[in-house]
């Protein structure tokens, strides 16, 4: 039926990266060449299949707590070791460490800058194989012919031995040697690659397990910003909640609310100068705010089990009339659910608090929502459910976004308190150090 049981993992954590690295061309797949580099570093050292999967999972989303374009981009620089790339790894590592089946990668995640030299604990080996790959791959010059390129990366990494693995570093220069290294990373295609190279088996995921996993990517979404820190999770309520009383069964109710956690997630690719700005959008920057919604949806759809979920979630900002976007949709393509969730999302930013505004009562939220059902834009028969059980959807949904609050300050605090034992332990690293096992 609807979102089948058997969801590969590796097709979740692939959209998510790309997703991630469409914010900027400059990032032009970092994730999808530092996985390919580890990968094969891997291979070379003989590590187990496990072992190599969870670090080719963990390189496709190591950079996902780096929340904006700067962070991003200060760790495309080679020597950039700071507080900041410390607090990313950490805030990547919390983002998953409580799914169960991404907890190994986000360990490898904690610790992928780790320097070796400077290291005071023991750090896994994959974390170890992580940093030397992203520091390969940001060394390339994507507009230069990669093999000639290829002994100069070669030459300073090894000016930088120190801050490596002595064995990842090994691997590496036996593999520097071969073409295919260097052409096989940055050039496609990469999934079809990887997917010879590494056995990814299919994970049986049941809803509960699907809905974990959609509020992490809501909270990645959302947690850019402390203005849409609480949105999506607004958004999945309400759309549950009115596909509820709509009649829809208690199974669709609850795919509802996982499309509702990601019905944002072309927004990963929106700046955070545009999220944040306080004034009206100019007409650049609203093009490209509006692509967000096509982003959800190329980004969902290819993962196997999840188009329909695909569909409601990316047509939130259309509208029956055929004037919505990015689609134009309208009629029978504008599927019931995908009406409701048009009307959830309004309803969330109507009554949710900005920072420029309040959030709206009943009667002004109503007025505006019966004002757009006469116009032809939303389904009136939907706005009149709304009308109906506002207080009950609306309570679900003060409940919500209060909780979602508590979780961004927790984890936001998390990161500063990790900004702290960094910046403590920075001037004693040098006076207390503790070899990696080999």
């Amino acid at each position: 039926m609807i979102a089948r049981n058997e969801i590969s993992i590796y097709d979740f954590v692939c959209a998510i990266s790309e997703a991630v690295d469409l914010v900027s061309p400059v990032l032009n797949h970092h994730h999808r060449k530092v996985a390919c580099l580890a990968s094969n570093i891997a291979l070379e050292m003989n590590l187990p299949n496990d072992e190599i999967r969870d670090i080719v999972l963990a390189s496709m989303l190591h950079d996902i707590g780096a929340f904006s374009l700067e962070e991003r981009l200060k760790t495309l620089k080679f020597d950039a070791f700071d507080v900041d790339m410390s607090r990313h790894a950490l805030l990547g590592h919390n983002l998953l460490k409580d799914f169960m089946p991404l907890a190994k990668i986000a360990a490898l995640i904690k610790h992928h800058h780790a320097d070796y030299k400077k290291a005071r604990y023991d750090i896994p080996l994959g974390s170890c194989i992580i940093h030397l790959a992203d520091r390969i791959a940001v060394m390339v010059d994507e507009n230069r012919e990669i093999l000639k390129q290829a002994p100069e990366v070669l030459a300073k990494i090894i000016k930088k031995r120190n801050r490596f693995h002595p064995k990842t570093l090994a691997a590496f220069v036996r593999l520097a040697a071969f073409e295919y290294f260097w052409i096989e990373t940055f050039s496609p295609p990469f999934d079809s690659v990887m997917q010879k190279r590494v056995r990814f088996s299919k994970e049986i995921i049941d809803l509960q397990m699907l809905r974990s996993f959609a509020k992490i990517i809501a909270q990645l979404i959302d947690f850019r910003s402390r203005f849409t820190a609480t949105h999506s999770s607004g958004v999945a309520v309400v759309a549950r909640k009115l596909a509820a009383v709509a009649g829809f069964s208690e199974r669709e109710c609850k795919l509802m609310e996982i499309a509702g956690f990601l019905h944002d997630l072309g927004k990963l690719t929106v700046p955070n100068g545009i999220l944040e700005k306080n004034g009206p959008l100019s007409e650049e920057e609203f093009n490209c705010m509006k692509k967000h919604t096509y982003y959800t949806y190329a980004i969902l759809s290819k993962i196997n089990g999840l188009e329909h979920i695909a569909a409601w979630a990316a047509h939130h900002h259309e509208r029956q009339d055929g004037n919505g976007y990015p689609f134009h949709v309208k009629g029978e393509n504008f599927s019931r659910l995908a009406r409701i969730m048009a009307v959830a999302d309004i309803v969330t930013a109507l009554t949710e608090d900005r920072p420029y505004r309040l959030g709206m009562g009943k009667e002004n939220v109503m007025k505006i929502l019966y004002r757009m059902a006469d116009d032809g834009k939303i389904d009136k028969g939907i706005v009149k459910l709304a009308d109906e059980n506002f207080h009950r959807i609306n309570g679900a949904r003060v409940k919500a976004q209060q909780e979602a609050r508590k979780e961004y300050e927790n984890f936001h605090n998390a990161g500063s308190a990790s900004d702290k034992t960094y910046a403590a332990e920075k001037g004693e690293r040098s006076l207390s150090t503790r070899p990696i096992p080999a």
